[in-house]
């Protein structure tokens, strides 16, 4: 796994990943991987574009994830803290509604002038 560096043997090669998790069906998803898809939400759906992550605080993964797993994720505000930064609990579920984790992340939205140049620029 390349893209997260993660060369694990349980991510590239299903016999390794039997032996650590032996009803495994495929390779285990990297952890670093999933978290990676989270935080891109942040920039493209929620807040949207603009957005700075400042920290992402995952829980450890409740089961393992394989290749074509579906999840449904959800983001919600916790809380507003000052200068700007959101606080932002996920919620990280099977198609089934099965908590797989949780995370806690802190993110900077953009501001009304970014905003302003995204809607004059690519949004409009």
């Amino acid at each position: 796994m390349a893209l997260v560096g993660d060369h694990n043997a349980i991510h590239r090669d299903l016999d390794a990943a039997r032996v650590r998790f032996p009803d495994a069906r495929d390779i285990i998803v990297p952890g670093g991987l999933v978290q990676t898809r989270i935080s891109a939400l942040f920039g493209t759906e929620f807040p949207g574009d603009g957005t700075l992550g400042l920290t992402f605080s995952p829980e450890r993964l409740r089961r393992p994830l394989y290749p074509g797993d579906e999840l449904v994720v959800t983001l919600e505000v916790a809380r507003l803290i000052r200068g700007g930064i959101v606080e932002m609990q996920i919620g990280i579920a099977d198609p089934q509604g099965n908590r797989v984790s949780e995370a806690t992340a802190k993110v900077v939205p953009p501001d009304a002038a970014y905003r302003a140049w995204w809607e004059a620029n690519i949004g409009g």
